[in-house]
């Protein structure tokens, strides 16, 4: 909530009438609400520092703890915002820039956001890959576009640097047919140029990024099931031991039980027997005195 605010503070202060009325009292906000997020980074630290060490805030059991390096970092430099010594070298404009980073804190604490930023960054090899077969696709049409067309319209051909600001243009769709309709009024094979382009670009490329990024979310999703699925099992596993040793415990306690009652029911059995012994022996006894 107090992330949301300060989203909302960062919103109204861009207002001139609201930040000449407001301004101070907004600032004053931001800063106490970045004064929370540092003691806040600071009790998580000192949590983690009484299971072992301070450390284990950021990696433990061989594990980084990225959204907990995002979270510290974020806060790191949006604490720097509050040294107004820094204004005089970076601008107070860029401080109070910084503060908006706290913003961002919102990725590390919804799980939706995280599984769509992890989605990303793992999908950026594959479109590392191909954004290459990307600029080489603009390379050749922005070649091809300077050369057939600079003559005919040197606003968008010019020179490869015009072209490839009119390819990404098209790309876009940004009124991609006045283009066209402008070079056609000279050549009219032009719409050949235009057609490729936008088809290999803007459904095909385009669309194979898309994909990328979607497999990547299915894929960081399915993990997440699976995690969730082995802390369940694991759950179930730890609950299910219990179990078994209270069993134990009740089954040898039974057996204690048992062991104890049969002992004393020898015992009870064991003092008849003696007693009725002792009277045949003390009738014995008294036959041979007689006999004597």
């Amino acid at each position: 909530m107090l992330l949301i605010l300060n989203l909302i503070a960062a919103f109204l202060m861009t207002d001139q009438d609201i930040s000449a009325q407001y301004g101070s009292a907004l600032y004053l906000f931001s800063d106490i609400s970045i004064l929370f997020f540092v003691v806040e980074i600071a009790v998580r630290m000192w949590m983690c520092s009484r299971g072992g060490s301070m450390w284990y805030f950021f990696r433990s059991n061989g594990k980084w703890h990225h959204w907990n390096c995002f979270d510290f970092t974020v806060t790191l430099l949006a604490a720097v915002s509050l040294s107004s010594g820094l204004g005089v070298f970076v601008g107070a404009r860029t401080l109070r820039m910084l503060r908006l980073l706290n913003t961002m804190r919102l990725f590390s604490r919804y799980q939706r956001l995280q599984s769509v930023s992890e989605a990303i960054v793992k999908s950026i090899p594959a479109i590392v890959g191909t954004g290459i077969y990307f600029s080489m696709l603009y390379s050749v049409y922005a070649i091809a576009g300077t050369n057939l067309y600079a003559n005919i319209h040197p606003r968008y051909f010019g020179n490869v640097g015009r072209s490839f600001l009119t390819l990404f243009q098209i790309m876009t769709l940004d009124d991609w047919s006045e283009v066209m309709y402008v070079i056609m009024d000279e050549d009219p094979w032009a719409w050949l140029y235009f057609f490729s382009f936008i088809l290999i670009a803007s459904y095909v490329l385009l669309n194979l990024i898309v994909g990328v990024i979607v497999d990547s979310l299915q894929q960081v999703r399915r993990r997440r099931e699976l995690e969730a699925r082995s802390s369940s099992i694991e759950i179930e596993v730890e609950q299910m031991k219990q179990q078994l040793r209270e069993f134990q415990m009740a089954l040898e306690k039974w057996e204690g039980e048992k062991e104890m009652a049969k002992e004393k029911r020898q015992q009870q059995n064991g003092h008849p027997h003696n007693s009725r012994k002792t009277s045949k022996e003390r009738k014995s006894g008294k036959s041979g005195k007689c006999k004597r």
